[in-house]
């Protein structure tokens, strides 16, 4: 009996890459207090050094934190697996220094996803390193153009939806994107009323 009901559960996790970013993370945690909701953040070491009160604040309401890398420099990360192994550790100190020793993450997300051949060697360094990454098998869109409207990150998120039971969610949450703020509830609504909880990757 429960392990039926395990199985038919639906589960969504949001998450969202590239930030934290003065402007629009904290609306996006404004939406997620709103909902009650709990989302991933594939945070930048970079730009979590800018902004350290927003990574206190994720923590602070029970998201996720995972590492997006330092720079998310296509060219420097993929040189060599070194290089990306190096800008995995140098993100966790940053969050180490504004979270405390203590909090740990071993969560990626690589950047531009794991796909593909070429990225076979950086899969298997940071497996070796005891890291998991998540990818995504789902999206808003909001990194396919400038501006996308909200109609349409709704739109495209739903033609990428397909019932999925475990879905993933990419979403961006870089000072660009203010209509994946405004399209967020919307797509938490439709969401709930497909019948799906939501959780965090860990």
């Amino acid at each position: 009996e429960i392990l039926d009901h395990q199985q038919s559960k639906k589960i969504a996790y949001l998450t969202f890459d590239d930030g934290p970013s003065s402007n629009i993370t904290p609306q996006v945690l404004d939406v997620l207090k709103e909902y009650n909701v709990k989302a991933t953040f594939f945070v930048i070491g970079n730009m979590a050094e800018r902004y350290p009160d927003i990574i206190k604040r994720m923590n602070k309401e029970g998201h996720s934190i995972g590492n997006h890398s330092y720079s998310h420099s296509y060219k420097y990360i993929y040189g060599k697996t070194s290089n990306f192994i190096n800008e995995l550790k140098r993100t966790e100190k940053v969050l180490n220094n504004i979270l405390g020793e203590k909090y740990e993450t071993n969560v990626i997300r690589f950047p531009g996803g794991s796909f593909g051949s070429k990225k076979a060697p950086f899969r298997k360094a940071v497996k070796d390193k005891g890291y998991v990454y998540y990818d995504w098998n789902s999206l808003n869109g909001d990194a396919e153009g400038h501006n996308i409207s909200k109609r349409r990150l709704v739109q495209r998120f739903k033609t990428t939806f397909n019932g999925q039971k475990k879905l993933t969610i990419l979403m961006h949450d870089m000072e660009t994107k203010q209509t994946t703020v405004d399209a967020l509830p919307e797509i938490i609504e439709f969401l709930q009323e497909q019948g799906y909880e939501f959780s965090v990757l860990k």
